[in-house]
C-alpha cells in the first residue's frame, strides 16, 4: 500500500510541478517549418533533459519540469539558436525563433571585397576597412559581434539591403543586450540601406553611439535600436543625409556637433530615454525636416547654440516638444502636441540669448505652456500659430500683442495682432497609427491661415502645422513651376468655377486632384484661352480639391477650392 501511495504521490508532483511550454520556430528561406528539433538542457537541479520537435507550421509544446534550461534550436543545414538560462515555471510562450540558413564566416583585423548573400560573418576581433579600399555586403547578410568589437570604416562602406533581406549588424549573443558590441565607426565613406543596426555601445559621457559618424554617410530605410547611448552620434562630419529610418530604444536618437551641414528628414525617432534629435551644433544650412519625434523622456527636440531651421515634424508626447538654449532658431510649420511643454526656452543672458522665431506651427493639448521660458527671454516673434487647449496657456514670457484678440485673419477667423489664432485645429485623427494622424480637416481654420511669405510648390497660401493639405502635389509630374496668377471664383462653390488670367497668359488645361494629389479629373481645351467656366463635376462630393492651370507642360497656377 505505501508503495502505491509513494507512486500516485510522484505522479502528482511531476504534474504539479511541470510547465506547459509553447512556441514557433520558424525557417527563413521555407514555410514548412517541420522537424525542428528542440532541447531543453537543465541548469538548475530541478530541470529534467527534454526534447521536442516542430510541426509544419513551426508550432511546438512540450510539459518540462519547473527549472532554469539552456534550450537550443537547431535543424540540418542551418546554423543553431540558443537561449541561455532560461526559467521555466507555469505556463508558458516563448518567443518566436527563426533558424537562419546561411552559411558561418568568422572574421576578424583588415577587411575587404564582397560579403556575400547567404552568409553569417561572425566577428571576432575589431573589423577594419582600410583607407583607399571597399567592403561591400550584400542583401540577407548578418554581421554578428562576438563581443565588445567595432567595425571601423577608413575606407568606403557599401551596405545595401532591400526591403525584404535587410542586412544586420547585431549581437551574437542568444539574449542580448544593449551593449553587447561597441560600434559602427565611421572615418571614410559609407553607404546604408536597408540595414538594422542593433544592440551595441554602452553607456559614455561623450554621448557617442552605435553609429559613429565622422566622415560621410548615407544611411537610408534603416533600423537603428537597442543601445545604452545614441543610435547615431554625428561629430566634425562631412556630408551627412539620414533619411526615412527608425531610430528607438536608445538615449538619445541623434547626438549632432559638427560645422558641417547635415539633413536628417523623414525619420521616425521614439522611444528615447533622454533625448530625440539633440543638436548642439550644425551649419545653419542643415535640414532638420519632415520628422516624427515622440516618446521621449525628457525633450523631443533639443536646439542648441547655431541658429537653424527646424520644419515640418511632427513632435509628440515628450516632456518638452522642443527644448531651445542659448540660439535663435526658425521653428517653422511643425504641429507640437501631448507635450509637457510645447517649446521650452532656456537662457544664461551672460552666455547666449535664447529667442526663437516661432511661425506657423500648431501647438495644442500640451499640459503646461505651449511656450514656456525658464528665464527672462522671450522669443523674437510669434506669429500665424494655432494654439489651442494648452493647460496653462500659451506662453508665461510672450512678445507684446501675442494673445489678446484684437483682430480677424484672411479666414475671418479671430486673431491677435500677429495673426494667431486659438481655436480648435480640427485634425482627421489624433491617433498615432492612423495615416491620416495630425492630417488637417477641409474645413480646419489652419487651412491657408499660415505665413503667406513662406512658398510652398501649389501656389497657395501655407497651411499651419506640419502637414499641408494636399501637400502631395508638390511632388508632382510637372516640368515648370513658375506661377502667374489666375482668378478662380466663386471659392466656396456648389455649382461653377471661372478661371480667368489676370495677366497677358492663355491656357490649354486645367487638371484636378483630390486633397492626397491624386489626379481626378482633367478639362483639355480644343485652343489656348484666358478664361473659362467649369461646371463642377458631380462626383465632386464636399471637400477640398485642387487644381493646376497649365499651358502645354508648364504651370500657369494652381490652388484650391472648396466644393459645398
Amino acid at each position: 500500500m505505501k508503495r502505491k501511495l509513494l507512486i500516485l504521490f510522484i505522479l502528482i508532483s511531476t504534474y504539479t510541478f511541470a510547465a506547459d511550454v509553447t512556441g514557433n520556430v520558424f525557417l527563413d528561406n521555407t514555410a514548412n517549418s517541420e522537424n525542428c528539433t528542440i532541447t531543453f538542457t537543465p541548469v538548475s537541479p530541478s530541470a529534467v533533459l527534454a526534447e521536442v520537435t516542430s510541426q509544419t507550421n513551426g508550432s511546438y509544446s512540450a510539459n518540462i519540469a519547473n527549472g532554469v534550461y539552456n534550450i537550443k534550436y537547431q535543424k540540418n543545414g542551418y546554423l543553431a539558436y540558443e537561449l541561455l538560462n532560461i526559467f521555466i515555471n507555469g505556463t508558458m510562450k516563448l518567443d518566436d525563433v527563426t533558424l537562419s540558413s546561411n552559411n558561418l564566416v568568422l572574421v576578424n583585423g583588415n577587411v575587404n571585397g564582397t560579403w556575400s548573400k547567404g552568409n553569417t560573418y561572425r566577428v571576432t576581433g575589431n573589423i577594419v576597412v582600410p583607407a583607399g579600399q571597399t567592403l561591400t555586403i550584400e542583401e540577407g547578410v548578418e554581421i554578428k559581434f562576438d563581443g565588445y568589437y567595432s567595425l571601423i570604416v577608413n575606407g568606403t562602406l557599401l551596405a545595401n539591403g532591400s526591403a525584404n533581406n535587410y542586412i544586420k549588424f547585431t549581437s551574437n549573443s542568444s539574449s542580448p543586450t544593449k551593449k553587447d558590441w561597441n560600434q559602427i565607426a565611421i572615418y571614410g565613406t559609407s553607404k546604408l540601406d536597408y540595414c538594422i543596426i542593433e544592440y551595441g555601445k554602452i553607456k559614455n559621457d561623450d554621448n557617442i553611439g552605435i553609429l559613429h559618424v565622422l566622415g560621410n554617410l548615407d544611411i537610408s530605410n534603416s533600423i537603428v535600436r537597442n543601445s545604452e547611448q545614441s543610435a547615431i552620434s554625428i561629430r566634425n562630419s562631412a556630408n551627412l543625409t539620414i533619411r526615412n529610418n527608425k531610430i528607438y530604444n536608445c538615449a538619445y536618437g541623434l547626438s549632432i556637433d559638427t560645422t558641417e551641414k547635415i539633413i536628417v528628414e523623414n525619420n521616425e525617432i521614439f522611444n528615447l530615454s533622454i533625448i530625440g534629435l539633440n543638436i548642439y551644433q550644425a551649419a545653419t544650412s542643415s535640414v532638420f525636416k519632415n520628422n516624427i519625434i515622440h516618446d521621449c523622456l525628457y525633450y523631443g527636440v533639443q536646439l542648441m547654440n547655431v541658429d537653424y531651421t527646424l520644419e515640418r515634424n511632427i513632435i509628440f508626447n515628450n516632456d518638452s516638444g522642443i527644448y531651445v538654449s542659448y540660439s535663435k532658431p526658425n521653428i517653422i510649420n511643425n504641429t507640437i502636441i501631448f507635450n509637457r511643454d510645447g517649446i521650452s526656452l532656456y537662457d544664461n543672458e551672460a552666455y547666449k540669448i535664447t529667442n526663437p522665431v516661432i511661425n506657423s506651427n500648431i501647438i495644442a493639448y500640451n499640459s503646461n505652456y505651449a511656450i514656456y521660458s525658464r528665464s527672462t527671454n522671450k522669443p523674437q516673434s510669434v506669429s500665424y500659430n494655432l494654439f489651442s487647449n494648452n493647460t496653462a496657456g500659451t506662453g508665461n514670457v510672450l512678445p507684446v500683442g501675442v494673445g489678446p484678440i484684437i483682430t480677424q485673419n484672411k479666414n475671418n477667423t479671430p486673431s491677435d495682432a500677429y495673426y494667431n489664432i486659438f481655436v480648435n485645429p480640427e485634425f482627421e485623427s489624433l491617433i498615432p497609427t492612423e495615416s491620416t494622424f495630425c492630417t488637417l480637416k477641409s474645413d480646419s481654420p489652419a487651412v491657408n491661415a499660415g505665413d503667406p511669405s513662406i512658398i510652398i510648390s501649389n501656389g497657395t497660401i501655407v497651411d499651419i502645422g506640419a502637414k499641408e493639405l494636399g501637400g502631395n502635389l508638390s511632388t508632382g509630374e510637372f516640368t515648370n513651376n513658375k506661377l502667374t496668377k489666375v482668378k478662380v471664383f466663386p471659392n466656396p462653390t456648389a455649382d461653377f468655377l471661372s478661371f480667368e488670367t489676370n495677366q497677358n497668359y492663355t491656357f490649354d488645361s486645367i487638371k484636378f486632384f483630390d486633397i492626397n494629389g491624386k489626379n481626378i479629373d482633367q478639362i483639355k481645351l480644343d485652343e489656348s484661352k484666358s478664361s473659362y467656366l467649369w461646371k463642377v463635376s458631380s462626383h465632386f462630393n464636399k471637400g477640398v480639391y485642387l487644381y493646376v492651370v497649365m499651358n502645354g507642360n508648364s504651370i500657369i497656377d494652381s490652388g484650391k477650392f472648396i466644393k459645398k
